[in-house]
């Protein structure tokens, strides 16, 4: 019994990032970018650390990516590089990683 309730604990531990950034995706155009090319949104791979499922597909607005995302997970997340909006000024992120893999919605190994 007691095991089963540690198994409970871990699964709902383990999906509040989830939730959290369902929420926070649903709260973004109120911070999102200002689109430089055309979309406030990119879309990467964010690394999860898991050996069955090493990768999750996500678009987030372009300034999450940049704010964050580019600087957590030993730099495994893989995005296409793109343009986004920093006070008014179009700058260029670099991308990480094979810009296909993250285009592909993580589907392919990356190289």
């Amino acid at each position: 019994m007691a095991e089963r309730s540690i198994r409970r604990a871990v699964a709902v531990l383990a999906a509040v990032p989830f939730a959290a950034a369902a929420l926070l995706a649903t709260a973004s155009p109120a911070f999102a970018s200002s689109p430089v090319d055309g979309d406030h949104k990119v879309p990467y791979c964010h690394a999860t650390h898991s050996e069955k499922n090493p990768y999750v597909y996500i678009e987030t607005d372009k300034l999450a990516v940049v704010k964050a995302h580019a600087k957590h997970q030993d730099e495994e997340d893989v995005y296409p590089g793109f343009w986004y909006d920093d006070q008014g000024t179009a700058v260029w992120m670099e991308g990480r990683g094979d810009p296909l893999f993250a285009l592909s919605g993580c589907t392919q190994v990356p190289r």
